[in-house]
């Protein structure tokens, strides 16, 4: 198998829990992006896994770009434009593992990957190589409404060539207009999945539902093929259009909530690709993702990563 993930990958600067009495903020420079993040545990899984976004011609994106590469992702769909840097963003942790962010992006080589028809087709014939394209909530919100509306052409002609859509939807309301704007986009991506990823807080935050089976009964009516809830420590509930079932997760100490469902997503399309039943994929989605958690920021050192 091989999959494209489209999306925007920043520099990191992170540090402990934030208080008012906190006279500094310590902060540790690193990357992270959740379509980054879900091609690092593909291409450490052993699916080949290319990241296609845009990057600056400077020295941090060089450094990134050698990091990405350093864990087995391709590189070779990232567009470098010497005008434009990465972005950059802040997270800290609450008592209970969750995550505060600030982002500084507006100038970021992401956000231009798709303003032009031109940069739309090269991209379309280039994606057509690959089995897979995945994406999530933050690739749609980046980017302005014409390059939005290039992305779904291109999806859809990509589709309608047998290749498979997945889409994380994973809500960042700060990168939203309005509500309204995200929904909207959000069904649309779903309208065009072969594979959904939702997560029921996400789903909650930005559609209101909280019931599982009203969530995964919409995203379905929007023409998901097969859909997967993550719900935390719970675990998830997969849909496959013939049967619903949920697949128990594994509880432990939460250190760093960061790239639970990237994690998650990364060993369910793995398996899946593999051949194993959707049970055993999520079973070894939770895996990775609880192990993930145990550790401080979005990627954890490879000799951290469980066995299978």
């Amino acid at each position: 198998m091989k999959i494209a993930a489209i999306g925007e990958c920043m520099l990191e600067m992170s540090s402990g829990s934030l208080s008012p009495d906190q006279a500094k903020i310590p902060a540790v420079i690193g990357y992270g992006g959740d379509t980054l993040n879900t091609s690092v545990y593909l291409a450490r899984l052993g699916t080949h896994a290319s990241f296609v976004t845009g990057m600056g011609d400077d020295q941090a994106s060089r450094w990134m770009m050698a990091q990405w590469e350093g864990n087995g992702v391709d590189t070779s769909l990232v567009k470098v434009d010497p005008a434009k840097r990465p972005g950059v963003y802040h997270i800290s942790n609450d008592a209970e593992g969750e995550r505060h962010f600030i982002y500084w992006r507006n100038d970021s080589a992401a956000k231009f990957l798709f303003d032009s028809d031109e940069k739309q087709q090269a991209l379309t014939d280039e994606l057509s190589q690959f089995d897979f394209i995945y994406l999530s909530g933050i690739s749609l919100a980046i980017v302005d409404e014409p390059s939005l509306n290039r992305l779904f052409a291109m999806l859809q002609q990509l589709r309608s060539a047998g290749k498979k859509i997945v889409f994380d939807g994973n809500y960042r309301p700060v990168l939203w207009a309005n509500i309204e704007d995200a929904k909207k986009a959000f069904s649309r991506a779903y309208a065009l999945s072969d594979i959904a990823l939702p997560t029921i807080d996400d789903e909650t935050l930005l559609f209101g539902e909280t019931d599982k089976d009203a969530v995964i009964n919409r995203i379905r009516q929007c023409g998901a093929q097969e859909v997967v809830l993550k719900m935390g420590p719970e675990g998830c509930c997969v849909d496959t259009g013939e049967s619903r079932q949920m697949v128990s997760g594994r509880r432990v100490e939460v250190v760093d909530t960061t790239s639970a469902g990237d994690s998650f997503n990364a060993a369910y399309l793995h398996f899946r690709a593999q051949g194993e039943s959707h049970e055993i994929a999520a079973q070894k989605g939770h895996l990775l993702a609880s192990t993930v958690i145990q550790y401080k920021g979005a990627i954890i050192a490879e000799s951290d990563m469980p066995s299978f």
